[in-house]
């Protein structure tokens, strides 16, 4: 079971003065069971990448399947499968629209043809992995709520789904550090506990070695690098900076360490790795 990108090419306004290619002969596959991150600078193709995943633009060339079933065909299959793709986008507040919270939580579930009870379960289910009282919020308007609460609103949304890939777009930009932990907590949680293969876009490089097992670095329409965390970052930082991205900082002062003959290894992605490196350096452990 995988999400497969065939030789997709994307190009924005084709045939004016505005074309512009965001995406080059791309193949890729997302497999059931995967958190991966997708990292690059502006403009490097990611945000394009994941709207392909769930089908929310159509390649200019080449072919996205979801388990096998090409999601841009106009066919019964497609339609269904693209139902077990749910997407959190950058501001996912802006999509809220409904009078009240269950209503707004319940919209996705509803047009699965569930029925009532179901419905319920899926907007109690939402909101509990958000952290929001079902009691409390279920007959509030989500415009009366704070932004933090009205992210959470949203998120519950696509949660309520149940989706079995779930692509993140900068799912927690603008959030303060807690907030942002917070949620970033509760998708990893929803990774380990369900099996959810999630791919996430984000800017914050600690966050990305804390939680994916995979990283995709894109630069320019293509895809520059792709394996696991230490593999990625164990490449030359000229290379990493081309690509508009910096190795983690407990990264660089490993390496820093070795160039000043310090016996500590250079692939350490965590404080927490770090520490234990030094201390054994240093004679402690």
């Amino acid at each position: 079971m995988s999400i497969e990108l065939s030789d997709v090419s994307f190009t924005y306004s084709p045939g004016t003065p505005y074309e512009r290619k965001a995406l080059q002969n791309i193949n890729i596959k997302f497999f059931q069971g995967e958190f991966t991150a997708v990292i690059g600078h502006t403009g490097s193709g990611k945000s394009t990448l994941i709207q392909h995943l769930s089908g929310l633009v159509n390649p200019t060339m080449g072919q996205v399947y979801v388990d096998g079933i090409n999601i841009n065909a106009r066919s019964v299959d497609a339609k269904q499968v693209k139902r077990r793709i749910g997407m959190v986008f950058q501001y996912p507040e802006d999509q809220l629209f409904e009078e009240t919270v269950f209503a707004d939580v319940a919209f996705g579930p509803r047009n699965h043809s569930l029925n009532n009870a179901q419905v319920e379960e899926r907007v109690r289910y939402g909101l509990s992995f958000v952290g929001l009282d079902y009691h409390e919020y279920k007959d509030r308007s989500p415009f009366s709520l704070s932004g933090g609460q009205m992210r959470r609103v949203a998120i519950a949304g696509v949660i309520a789904l149940k989706p079995d890939y779930l692509v993140l777009d900068e799912p927690t930009a603008g959030l303060d550090p807690q907030a942002r932990n917070e949620i970033l907590a509760q998708f990893y949680r929803l990774h380990v506990e369900t099996g959810v293969t999630v791919v996430m876009v984000s800017h914050n490089i600690e966050e990305v070695v804390r939680l994916a097992k995979r990283i995709v670095i894109m630069q320019e329409g293509t895809i520059l690098l792709d394996g696991s965390p230490r593999s990625v970052f164990k490449h030359d930082s000229k290379v990493l900076e081309r690509a508009g991205i910096r190795s983690p900082e407990v990264t660089r002062l490993m390496m820093e360490l070795a160039k000043r003959g310090k016996p500590v290894r250079t692939d350490i992605l965590t404080v927490e790795e770090a520490m234990t490196e030094i201390l054994a350096w240093r004679g402690y452990r």
